[in-house]
Formats: structure tokens, sequence, C-alpha cells
């Protein structure tokens, strides 16, 4: 890029660097501190972690302390009486063991920590999606102030051309029709001022939404007006892989192979141990037996083929899984694709408008001056203001707009990180 190309790019940013002006970087900090998305992500990974803890107890023993108090009417038979007495008293400690469960148990634990990655890969998804809303209201904010000033600056142009063609009206060197054209075109800049005056505090609205700063806040980034380059295609497209939607869909998938085995887990017999240690037991035969085990083995054979089904089910919703992660890999490649080729094209966009208002600028100044000598007409003043108006304009938009487009670019290709937040 050329350095005058560089110059008409960064121009308007450097003319508007007071320092207590907030960063880009400091409006996405305030974002991450205000914004809802942040808690609502870290609860739903909470959720999932708790998951993972409910299904690993599961695994564990379950330990118990129960009493019963047992009344009847006293039987009359004397050996009726000693087997079941009228009163029975019964306190101890219970355990109970899962011992085999067709390895359901196991598949289960390692799908829910599938999950548990997954949500965690989608928050920092989230949380890069926060930054591209922050980035897109920040330089939004940024483009509307400075076609503010540009629309000011082309007004003070048109208060010298108007006041200039008064004099050569009175002094009767001109029509009034070149003085009505030029109030004419006076009015509609003031009227478009406006319009982005209105704009402009509608943008400010939604930034203090996304970032739960003032909308008052002023926005400056020294950092913006770097010249960044970037990377060959190829290199974008090798990355998609880390892309966090992509990690997220692919540990998905994998949650979806685990319930495929949770699924077929069904069809094995299971395994279970249940113990007691009485404290108390009611008087009679069965006072001095303190402690009993049992194991219970359970084997499918015929349940209306319920569990087949859920075994397709389940190799369904594995098919599903991969389609949607295969659908995202070459969703992921088309928008780096896009994303690249747009900011190429608004890299060259500014290249070309940066000449072309350079032009355009000289170009007024020659016919301005052309024109008092009595060398040109004032329509070619006019519209050569206006190509000035135009084109300097037009550069400022594309300008921004290439900024946002190196932000898609750099999210689509993984080249940001998600910060760390705080967990709830």
């Amino acid at each position: 890029m050329s350095k005058h190309v560089l110059f008409f790019l960064l121009l308007p940013l450097l003319t508007t660097c007071p320092s207590a002006a907030a960063t880009l970087q400091e409006a996405y900090q305030a974002a991450l501190q205000k914004n809802e998305t942040v808690g609502l992500e870290n609860s739903k990974v909470t959720q999932a972690k708790e998951r993972v803890s409910q299904l690993r107890g599961g695994l564990l023993p379950q330990i118990s302390a129960k009493a019963t108090y047992f009344m009847q009417p006293e039987a009359k038979d004397p050996l009726a009486r000693e087997i079941f007495p009228d009163k029975q008293t019964t306190v101890a400690l219970s355990a109970n063991q899962v011992l085999f469960r067709g390895l359901r148990e196991f598949a289960g634990l390692r799908q829910q920590k599938d999950l548990l990655g997954s949500q965690e890969e989608a928050r920092n998804q989230a949380l890069l999606q926060l930054y591209q809303d922050v980035a897109n209201s920040y330089l939004n904010i940024l483009a509307l102030e400075q076609d503010a000033k540009n629309l000011e600056m082309q007004i003070t142009l048109y208060d010298e051309r108007v006041a200039e063609l008064s004099g050569r009206v009175r002094r009767g060197e001109s029509n009034s029709t070149e003085v009505l054209t030029a109030q004419s075109t006076q009015a509609s800049l003031k009227a478009e001022a406006q319009i982005v005056s209105g704009n402009l505090k509608m943008a400010r609205e939604v930034f203090s939404f996304v970032t739960g700063l003032p909308a008052t806040e002023v926005l400056t980034d020294p950092a913006l007006t770097k010249d960044k380059n970037i990377q060959d295609l190829s290199y974008y497209l090798k990355r998609v892989e880390e892309r966090y939607d992509v990690k997220s869909a692919r540990l998905l998938l994998q949650a979806a192979e685990e319930d495929v085995r949770i699924a077929k887990g069904a069809h094995w017999p299971s395994l279970d141990v249940a113990g007691n240690y009485y404290l108390k037991r009611p008087e009679g035969f069965s006072e001095d037996l303190k402690w009993d085990v049992q194991f219970t083995l359970t084997l499918p054979l015929f349940e209306g083929g319920t569990t087949q089904a859920r075994v397709r089910e389940s190799a369904s919703k594995r098919i599903e899984a991969d389609l949607t992660l295969a659908r995202l890999r070459r969703q992921a490649e088309q928008e780096i694709r896009s994303y690249y080729e747009n900011y190429q094209s608004r890299l060259k966009q500014v290249e070309a408008l940066a000449k072309a208002t350079s032009l355009s600028q000289k170009n007024y100044q020659v016919l301005q001056r052309d024109y008092r000598r009595g060398l040109a007409r004032n329509v070619d003043v006019q519209i050569a203001l206006t190509d000035f108006r135009v084109a300097s304009r037009a550069l400022d938009q594309a300008r921004f707009a290439s900024q946002s487009e190196l932000v898609r670019l750099q999210i689509a290709a993984a080249e940001m990180l998600a910060p760390s937040v705080k967990e709830n």
C-alpha cells in the first residue's frame, strides 16, 4: 500500500485521539463485565459441569442410614409371636453399588465430558461473537463521527462558496442562479448532517447497550491506525479446525458416538450389589444377624424391540452430528474465503478512493482558481466540489468497512482467542 493511500486511510483516526478515550479493547472488556452474554454462557457451562458430577457420583457407592418401627397385632400362636413380634425396630446402614451396566456408565460419563467441552467451546465462540458485535458498534460510531466531520467541512466550504458568489452577484460578476444553486446544495448538506447526527445517536445507544459504557463515551483507538498485513488465503483455510464452533461440533459428534455405546450397552446384563449393616434388629431369630449382602444379576430377554430402536435412534443422531460438522466446516471455509476477498477488495477500494479524493480535491481547487479568473464555469466548480465531497466520504466509509472485514476474517479464521472469564 502506498504512503499516499495510507495517509488518507489513517488521517481521520489521527485527528480524533483524546487521551481519555476508550479503545476497542477497553470497550470489549467493559462488555465482558456488564453484558449478559457472559453470564448466560457461564451458567450453561456450570450446568454441564454439574451433570458430569452427577454422573460421576452415580458410579460411586450410595450409602444411607435408615430406621423403621413396625407394629402389628400380637399373634396368638407362640411360634408366630417369636418369628413375627408385634413390635419391630430396625436400624441399619445400607450401601448400594453398581458393578456392571454393559459399560454404559463409563460411556455416559465420557459423553457428559464431551458435552461439557462442547459447551465450553460454544462459550468461547459466543465471547468472540460479542467481540465482533462490540467492534461493529465501535467502528460504526467512528465512521458516523467521521462522516459528520466530513459534512461539517463540506458545509464550511459551501459557506465560503455562498459568501464568495453573493459578493460576485453584488458586484455584477455572477447571476443569482449561481448563488441559489450553492445555497440549495448547502441546505441539502445540512439536512444530511442532521440525518447522520440522528444515526450517530442511535449507534451510541446500541454501543451503550452492548458494552454498558455511557452513550457519551469518547472513542478512539490508535491500534486501528496501524497497517495490518494479512497472510495468504491458504493460511486461513488451514485454521478451520481451530475455530471454536468447529471444536464444539466435533465434541458433539464424539458425544453422539458415546450415545450409541450407551444404547448398545442396554443389551448387556446388569449386576448390582446391595448390603446392610444392622445396628438394631427386631427381637427373635434374626436379632443376632448383623449384616447381609445381595447380588442382583439382571439379563434382558425381551423388551419389545425398544432397546434396538434406541440404538437406531442414537446411530441416526450420530449421522446427524457428523453431517452438521461437515456442513459447519464447509460454511467456515466459505466465510473465510468471503471475508478474505472482501477485505482485499476493501483495501483496493481504499487505494482507489484515496487517489480519487486527492484528484477531486486538486480539481476543485484548480477550477475554483480558474473560476475567479473567468476561465471556468460555476457549474464545473459545483460538480468538482460535489465529486470531492462524495469521494472523501466514500473513502472514510471504505476505510472503516475494511476494519470490520478484518475483524470478521480474524474471527472466522480463529486468529483471535477468547478471553478467560470468571465462572459463576
